[in-house]
């Protein structure tokens, strides 16, 4: 059984600015002032769930940290407990775990180099969330969402992630290209997934979130083609985890998929599957959106 009882958070870098259009009118996230510059963003009672360190757009290497969250002290001690038995480096740093927010927090990395910080104890905050478009997320003990991981091995990064911290693999897809492995750690279908795809750079290809139900993600599916943010799969619907949703690029280079209606796992009864499609429907590959003068010109032919 894990000792991490969720995917608490993200740390990823970016334009700050830019976040701060994406992240209210599109995702629909209230935003906050951090220390040094971070823009963090609330997506419920906590005092964030992304943090957005000003940055260039990296794409996959945008990100900064994942943010694993242990039920209580006793979770984290015997999860540190694990690490160093596994011969894992892991560093403690009170510092930071002040800057997080957080009681106590320590950090390692995974085997593609991807810093974890692991902690308990993240702060709430006693303002109640208030979404600028009217959203709720489902967050709360299924965490922040999930992140689909690219690996340069994505069996070796999965047996990490089962092995070492506990996670137990949901289903399988075959992506034709390449296989995806999804991990879960608490009843949200995974809140991890690997592949590793041909020729793309290791690090964060998507985050997921999800929000309370299908009018809510028209909505914002609408205010991407407003805003002109560049769609990079059309609505539908997964094969293994039911989620209806469409991705958008972040103005860090990685997708948010924004969905809703994901399917919730009971281990006693769950069974492995796997799956040779990712998509039931839809979730078509969109072509970049042409310039604003280039769709004017086409226009007035």
């Amino acid at each position: 059984m894990s000792t991490i009882h969720a995917l608490g958070y993200l740390v990823v870098r970016g334009p700050i600015e830019e976040w701060r259009r994406f992240g209210a009118e599109i995702l629909g996230a209230q935003l906050i002032d951090g220390q040094d510059g971070e823009l963090l963003l609330r997506l419920d009672d906590r005092a964030y769930r992304v943090v957005i360190e000003e940055g260039e757009p990296a794409g996959p290497r945008s990100l900064v940290a994942l943010g694993f969250e242990t039920a209580k002290a006793a979770d984290l001690d015997a999860l540190v407990a694990t690490l160093n038995a596994a011969g894992v480096e892991v560093g403690e740093e009170p510092e930071l775990a002040a800057r997080r927010q957080v009681r106590r927090l320590v950090s390692f990395t995974d085997p593609d180099g991807n810093r974890l910080e692991a902690y308990y104890g993240q702060a709430t905050d006693h303002h109640a969330f208030v979404s600028p478009r009217g959203v709720s997320f489902v967050t709360g003990d299924l965490g922040v969402g999930h992140v689909f991981m690219l690996s340069d091995d994505a069996q070796k990064a999965a047996a990490f992630y089962c092995d070492v911290l506990g996670f137990r693999l949901s289903d399988t897809i075959d992506f034709q290209i390449a296989e995806g492995i999804f991990l879960h750690c608490n009843p949200r279908h995974h809140s991890a997934a690997f592949a590793s795809i041909p020729g793309a750079p290791s690090g964060l290809g998507h985050l997921m979130l999800e929000v309370s139900d299908l009018s809510a993600v028209g909505r914002a599916l609408d205010a991407v083609g407003a805003a002109e943010d560049t769609l990079t799969m059309a609505m539908g619907e997964h094969t293994n985890d039911r989620m209806t949703s469409f991705y958008v690029q972040t103005p860090s280079g990685f997708d948010v998929e924004y969905g809703c209606d994901g399917l919730l796992i009971d281990d006693a009864e769950w069974t492995v599957g796997h799956y040779s499609a990712a998509s039931l429907w839809g979730h078509h590959f969109q072509t970049p959106p042409a310039p604003a003068e280039a769709r004017q010109e086409a226009a007035a032919r």
